[in-house]
């Protein structure tokens, strides 16, 4: 069943976590299945060795273990359960276990940033200043990958995500290509992909806009 998420007593956030903890080993299984080529339009431009943070990066798998393979990995996780996982199938990254908006790195720490299915678990109002963050983290000329929404929707949970209460919140694409702009990112490219387990989720399949975009500054 959907829900506004308008309660002022509910901890949103812990929410989501408890939800990836609860679910962690089916949602882990599920996305060990796609077979999407979600990391094309980053790994075509990206030079070998680059340093690669993942926001969301759950499991580790397919994607931190994908870019592992040619880049150094770090990975970021509200779930504890999830980054337990990430670390065996990527036992040369490094793991940090936080909320995204409260994650912090030095400027200019990395070539590329993900966030791959992860930001519409954030209130959408801490959106904005998230890309204004990963902007910061970036060296010049340094991409972003990140999966969006193509519809704005007022904040939402579900009783039945994995089996566990999740929660949703986002803008819709055409606010955020604005907020994209305005942190300082010049688009590159943007097409619509799936949810990427559907074969393996009783949920219709859902239309996100994937955007990779460029800090300024680069060649």
């Amino acid at each position: 069943m959907m829900r506004l998420a308008d309660d002022p007593s509910v901890d949103y956030k812990a929410l989501v976590r408890n939800g990836y903890d609860g679910c962690a080993a089916a949602y882990a299984a599920a996305r060990r299945k796609d077979d999407s080529d979600q990391l094309a339009p980053l790994l075509s431009v990206l030079p070998d060795q680059s340093e690669v943070l993942d926001l969301g990066c759950g499991a580790g798998i397919p994607l931190a273990q994908t870019l592992a393979k040619r880049h150094r990995v770090t990975g970021v996780d509200i779930s504890q359960k999830m980054l337990d996982m990430s670390k065996v199938a990527v036992p040369d990254g490094r793991f940090i276990c936080s909320d995204i908006s409260n994650v912090r790195f030095p400027d200019a720490s990395f070539d590329a940033v993900l966030a791959i299915f992860v930001l519409f678990h954030l209130p959408r109002e801490e959106h904005s200043e998230i890309f204004r963050r990963v902007h910061s983290w970036l060296r010049p000329g340094g991409y972003f990958l990140a999966t969006l929404t193509e519809f704005a929707r007022s904040p939402y949970t579900k009783d039945d995500f994995f089996g566990m209460p999740m929660y949703w919140s986002c803008f819709g694409w055409e606010e955020y290509r604005e907020c994209l702009r305005d942190a300082g990112f010049a688009i590159l490219g943007d097409r619509i992909i799936g949810h990427s387990y559907k074969l393996n989720c009783k949920d219709p399949d859902k239309r996100n806009p994937m955007v990779l975009a460029r800090k300024l500054g680069g060649d």
